[in-house]
């Protein structure tokens, strides 16, 4: 649904641990978790309010990710903690 509204082709619900972030609800994307150290999902959980990255390529907490640099090639983030 929300790959639909948004029109994007990755959409995800995640669960965030100390370690790692697993896709419960995950269109795509081809993993079903990976670790918190390369989540965006560890940053939009730090706050109440929605996290939009418009850019991860220069944005300096994201630019050096390997999803970011390498496959998928992320490059638009938003994320709220539900």
């Amino acid at each position: 649904m929300a790959a639909d509204l948004f029109d994007v082709p990755i959409a995800l619900v995640s669960l965030v641990d100390k370690d790692r972030q697993w896709f419960k609800s995950c269109i795509g994307l081809g993993v079903a978790e990976t670790g918190r150290d390369v989540s965006f999902c560890a940053h939009a959980i730090l706050s109440d309010d929605v996290l939009v990255v418009p850019d991860a390529a220069v944005d300096e907490r994201f630019a050096t990710n390997p999803v970011v640099t390498g496959e998928p090639h992320i490059r638009f983030y938003a994320g709220a903690p539900l």
